[in-house]
């Protein structure tokens, strides 16, 4: 067999801009494209998940409403009752929170490609199809801070405490469905939500593609029932603007502008030339 060559290599995003999502690491596999078999684009993020204890059996800790005060904002104290992990709990709970929000975000987009881009083209000679991009996502859970794209601070709330989280602190209930939306029966899960924002979404109520983390308002979560259904709002339902990261990496591996992937929902498959 012949030596493999990968036209693309890899994308790694890091820096200070990207603390607070979109810090991940991309793989274009072309390798295995055929006439009915597209190329895999692949986010990749890992996660060192930091168990937090209290001193004692019992503490306090800041949720995300505890913020220090600012040149023009009074801090405001949000200090919740936590506990110890109990035996097994902690790891019970990171595998669970690794394999949900993967399986939320994987494999549910595909990028068409361009009848200007003909690098995806197959086979190689004579190429008879042009194949598109499956937008895949992988998450580990990583047991070294110098290993992760980003450190999550993980408290244990005390039972019936009322504990909120954000992109960089979770509790033991983020991986349960809560109701968010008023007269509905729509589910939200934390875990999708902030995950989606490690990817590099913002909420769907400040223009979404923008990672804006510090509007939580009651508007950020969306103001219609449209709006609110949406994973970065207050529900689980995903649309095409949560493709926008692989778009990104898109444009990134091949020159052609992010906006000109046109994203679809359902698979689509490699289309003959």
């Amino acid at each position: 067999m012949g030596e493999v060559n990968f036209e693309y290599g890899a994308i790694i995003r890091a820096g200070p801009k990207f603390d607070n999502g979109g810090k991940w690491d991309a793989f274009l596999d072309e390798y295995l494209r055929n006439a009915v078999t597209n190329a895999d684009l692949t986010i990749y993020i890992r996660l060192y998940l930091d168990k937090i204890d209290p001193a004692g059996d019992t503490g306090l800790y800041g949720d995300a409403d505890d913020e220090p005060a600012t040149a023009t904002t009074p801090a405001v104290v949000s200090k919740k009752k936590i506990q110890k992990w109990k035996p097994g709990e902690f790891e019970t709970y990171g595998k669970n929170l690794v394999k949900g929000a993967q399986q939320f975000w994987t494999g549910k987009f595909w990028l068409k490609t361009p009848k200007t881009y003909n690098k995806l083209n197959t086979p190689d000679a004579k190429p008879t199809h042009r194949c598109n991009l499956y937008c895949k996502f992988e998450l580990e859970q990583v047991f070294s801070a110098n290993d992760a794209h980003y450190t999550i601070a993980v408290v244990r709330a005390q039972d019936g405490e009322s504990f909120r989280s954000h992109s960089r602190l979770f509790s033991q209930n983020d991986i349960k469905s809560e109701h968010m939306i008023p007269r509905s029966t729509a589910k939200f899960w934390t875990h999708y939500h902030e995950v989606g924002h490690l990817i590099g979404l913002g909420h769907v109520g400040t223009g979404g593609v923008t990672n804006v983390h510090n509007d939580n308002s009651d508007t950020a979560y969306g103001v219609t029932q449209h709006e609110m259904m949406d994973v970065m709002g207050r529900g689980t339902v995903r649309h095409d603007w949560h493709a926008r990261p692989w778009q990104e990496a898109a444009e990134t591996f091949t020159g052609v502008k992010a906006d000109d992937w046109k994203v679809y929902r359902y698979h689509i498959y490699p289309e003959r030339i």
